[in-house]
This record gives C-alpha cells, sequence and structure tokens, in this order.
C-alpha cells in the first residue's frame, strides 16, 4: 500500500471520528430541546394545580427533568 492511500484511510478514519462525535452532539441537544419543551409543560401545569398531592408529584418531575438537562448540557460541553 502507498503513502498517499495510507495517508487517505487515515484522514477517513479520524474524519468518521468526527461525524459521529458531531451527531451525537446534535442527538443530545435534541433531546436537551425535548426535555426544556417538557420542562416548561410540567412547571404551567404546576401553576395551574391546586391539589397538594399532585403539587408534590409535579414538582419532583420538573426536578428530575431539570437535573437531567443539566447532565446533557454539562456532556455537551465535554464535546
Amino acid at each position: 500500500m502507498n503513502k498517499i492511500r495510507l495517508l487517505s484511510r487515515l484522514q477517513d478514519f479520524f474524519n468518521a471520528d468526527d461525524k459521529e462525535k458531531k451527531k451525537k452532539a446534535k442527538d443530545i441537544a435534541d433531546v436537551i430541546e425535548k426535555l426544556q419543551a417538557k420542562e416548561r409543560k410540567i412547571n404551567q401545569m404546576l401553576d395551574d394545580c391546586k391539589d397538594e398531592e399532585m403539587k408534590k408529584a409535579l414538582q419532583l418531575e420538573a426536578n428530575i427533568i431539570s437535573a437531567q438537562i443539566e447532565k446533557g448540557l454539562s456532556v455537551l460541553e465535554s464535546l
């Protein structure tokens, strides 16, 4: 195998890794957007809710979603 062909294959290999990272980052960003929309919806439901038990459950769910968003953002920054 000549040098040019070998270098070409190495470059393709490293570019594939970059493409995979970009795709992974895009997927994470899409999930974060969906989680943020869900968080807004739950917060709206929390504002409208009058039942204390339901409020506790909604608040717990909002806290979990918030933690998932924070973790997703930290993973996104590390990529």
